[in-house]
């Protein structure tokens, strides 16, 4: 088996870029690594490698999980680590991601200050080839299920989450600490340097690109696969209606999403340092001595200045329908409350709604119409599922996810009326949101 290696931008040391190298290298990498990094003291060594294995989840490079010992064994020295690799050298679609560890090495680089907002797992090394993509980060390995943490709570599947409101109001709350720390200018002037604002990156998640006569294809598709098998969709969205409202709306969610864009990124109060994708499956939970839940925040991939609005659908875009429904509102006062607490300004958790609903319209006629395709390839034939809990679904994570994004979208464009919304707004004129 071939050797990978790369020469890291902000160590300056080569280290391996997949886990067979990395085991070759043994002990003498990790020691240089540490030492690098300033995580292990000069007179310090990691003596051994005692366990190592494969970790299976995530979507782009390999990883694995060590455990270590260390010459002169220390408190603060885990020796349960979880090593992750940008590359995929085995699969070519995901290690077409590879990229996104350039920031997130360089996130975890800063992050480690006592002062840093959010609860972070302890980085002993990060680095990135930023030309080829290749990068490795090791942190400590986080103990879900023992040692006072929770379990480690799968995407699209809160039914097994207790008190899933409780949990993302703890996630919100982090989520607004940071950036409202952020605007304040109570991070290090690194992450402005590394992370600055890109309005055209942003800018991407509001575009539809799909022409007209392909989308209302992939609409049909859609509808058609929640007429075959309804046991996996709540009743409203097999209403007969909402076929008809949504393909009727299409054309007016695709003249208004360039206004859309411009009302996303207009307000600047909006716009602050935030986790992309800080879903449940990316926290791990623990509860203080007085009972207080608290979280910190994992996979720190595409980390940046963004919408806060775009950061909060990220926490909660896998939160069961209930949530959108009936208590978003109230999640969205704990952001506005936290956000202001942390120095961020005063915002209105209204204009955070509409620009929340507003934007998944976009997004919902952009990306969240492929689920079909994704369960048939993913699962095949679904006569004998019961719903949407079953063990094929909690197996297949892409399907899952694919399945759930695809159901609550259109739960929300029934129970909202996105497209009155969309067509509201446009009515409104000059970017804003009609009242």
């Amino acid at each position: 088996m071939p050797s990978h290696r790369a020469t890291g931008d902000l160590h300056g040391i080569e280290f391996p870029a997949d886990a067979a190298t990395l085991l070759a290298d043994g002990e003498g990498f990790l020691t240089r690594a540490f030492h690098a990094s300033g995580a292990l003291p000069a007179g310090n060594r990691v003596s051994e490698i005692s366990q190592a294995e494969e970790f299976f989840g995530g979507g782009t490079g390999r990883k694995l999980v060590l455990r270590v010992a260390y010459a002169s064994p220390a408190p603060d020295l885990p020796e349960e680590l979880f090593i992750k690799f940008s590359r995929n050298f085995d699969d070519e679609v995901r290690d077409r991601g590879r990229f996104m560890m350039v920031s997130e090495a360089r996130f975890a680089t800063l992050s480690g200050s006592a002062d840093f907002p959010v609860a972070v797992p302890r980085c002993l090394f990060a680095d990135v080839e930023a030309q080829t993509g290749t990068g490795l980060l090791i942190t400590e390995r986080l103990q879900f299920g023992s040692d006072g943490l929770e379990a480690h709570y799968p995407k699209c599947m809160d039914y097994l989450v207790p008190e899933p409101l409780e949990h993302y109001k703890v996630i919100l709350k982090a989520q607004a600490r940071l950036a409202g720390t952020h605007r304040r200018g109570g991070l290090s002037p690194e992450f402005d340097r590394y992370f600055p604002y890109q309005p055209d990156l942003a800018a991407a998640a509001f575009a539809v690109h799909t022409p007209l006569e392909k989308l209302l294809k992939w609409a049909e598709r859609m509808f058609d696969f929640v007429a075959r098998y309804p046991q996996l969709f709540p009743e409203n969205v097999r209403s007969p209606g909402l076929r008809e409202q949504f393909i009727r709306d299409i054309p007016d969610v695709i003249a208004a999403a360039d206004s859309v864009r411009a009302l996303a990124m207009g307000n600047p109060d909006l716009i602050a340092l935030c986790h992309w994708n800080a879903n449940i499956d990316n926290c791990w939970f623990w509860r203080d001595g007085a009972g207080e839940l608290h979280c910190g925040m994992l996979d720190w991939a595409m980390v940046g200045q963004m919408s806060v609005a775009q950061a909060i659908s990220g926490v909660i875009s896998g939160a069961e329908s209930a949530i959108w429904d009936d208590q978003l509102g109230e999640l969205l006062q704990v952001f506005v409350e936290e956000y202001a607490a942390s120095g961020g300004p005063l915002v209105d958790a209204g204009e955070l709604e509409r620009l929340i609903l507003l934007s998944l319209a976009v997004s919902g006629i952009s990306f969240f119409m492929g689920a079909p395709v994704a369960i048939a390839r993913e699962i095949g034939e679904l006569e004998g599922v019961i719903s949407y809990r079953d063990q094929c679904f909690q197996e297949h994570e892409n399907a899952r996810i694919q399945l759930h994004m695809m159901t609550r979208m259109l739960n929300t464009w029934q129970t909202r009326n996105l497209g009155d919304m969309v067509r509201q707004y446009g009515q409104a004129g000059d970017g804003g949101v009609k009242k």
